[in-house]
C-alpha cells in the first residue's frame, strides 16, 4: 500500500478550547517488551484546529492553532480516552 491509498478524513475542530487525551503509560522491559506501568499519562492540545482521522485506524492527528501536529493514539486503544472543551454557549459536540 503507497501513501496515496490512505485516506484522511480532515474534520474542523477549531470550536474547542483544548482537547485532552490519557492513556496507560507503557515501558520496555529489559527483553524488549511492552508493560503497563498502572500509571496513566495525560496528553492536552491547547486550541486545537484540525482532525485527521483514517477509518479503522489506531491513530489520528490533530494540528494545533500554531500549526503544530500531534500524531495521538485512537480512543480505546491503551486505554485511551478522549475529553474536550468549547466555550460555554457553543456545541459541545459538533459531528
Amino acid at each position: 500500500m503507497s501513501d496515496k491509498d490512505i485516506t484522511l478524513i480532515k474534520k474542523n475542530i477549531n470550536d474547542e478550547q483544548w482537547r485532552e487525551y490519557e492513556w496507560d503509560e507503557v515501558r520496555q522491559d529489559s527483553a524488549g517488551q511492552l508493560m503497563r506501568t498502572g500509571r496513566r499519562c495525560v496528553y492536552r492540545i491547547d486550541l486545537p484546529i484540525w482532525l485527521y482521522i483514517r477509518p479503522g485506524g489506531t491513530t489520528h492527528r490533530v494540528v494545533d492553532v500554531n500549526g503544530v501536529a500531534h500524531f495521538v493514539p485512537a480512543v480505546g486503544i491503551m486505554g485511551c480516552v478522549l475529553r474536550w472543551k468549547t466555550p460555554e454557549g457553543t456545541e459541545p459536540v459538533t459531528f
